[in-house]
């Protein structure tokens, strides 16, 4: 379990195909307290570490993905030097200053739109054509997107947008986000059971 706060940001080094789909992630993270079979959340994903290692004062680690996970995160638009959102899970006292997020992927949306502002960025994200996916979209509502526990600020049926402070533009792969690109999306599991309920 995670709670949306990016620790760092690593980049893709090496994907083996042929290796059960092994992907090496480079970071400047600290893993001394990661172990195998430690879970890591990349760009969201809940992963298993394989392996650890280092190259040129660099920390890196596997991680073997499943086509199941590929066919539905954004890993599948991805390549050797992206760069993906890095939180290791939280330990049993941690401070929760994001929401709680599992790293279980629901789907995958399209960045629209980047505007700047004066003194934040609000990023537009395309919203879902499906009912039982869109209902979970709802202003001031948590959700996880690329890992990162945001903040819906404002809903259409066909955008919702989230408002980015520097810091989180600063320290997460945003930075790097283009309009077209693909963002994984968990939403708040809080809200999924509500509905389940209901």
């Amino acid at each position: 379990m995670f709670n949306g706060i990016i620790q760092n940001i690593g980049k893709i080094i090496d994907i083996k195909s042929h290796l059960n789909n092994q992907y090496s992630i480079s970071t400047q993270m600290k893993l001394d307290d990661i172990k195998i079979g430690s879970s890591v959340s990349c760009n969201g994903i809940c992963l298993t570490v394989t392996n650890i290692g280092n190259i040129n004062n660099f920390n890196y680690f596997d991680t073997n993905i499943s086509e199941e996970t590929i066919s539905r995160t954004n890993l599948k638009y991805l390549n050797e030097n992206s760069f993906v959102n890095l939180e290791k899970s939280l330990i049993f006292g941690n401070e929760i200053a994001g929401h709680f997020v599992y790293g279980h992927i629901d789907c995958v949306t399209k960045l629209l739109r980047i505007k700047k502002m004066n003194s934040s960025w609000v990023f537009e994200f395309q919203n879902f054509d499906d009912k039982n996916l869109k209902k979970f979209i709802v202003s001031k509502g948590s959700i996880s997107i690329n890992g990162i526990s945001l903040t819906i600020a404002n809903v259409t049926n066909e955008m919702f947008s989230v408002s980015i402070i520097p810091h989180t533009y600063n320290n997460t792969n945003l930075k790097y986000a283009k309009e077209e690109d693909y963002v994984n999306i968990e939403f708040d599991n809080l809200a999924r059971y509500i509905f389940k309920h209901e």
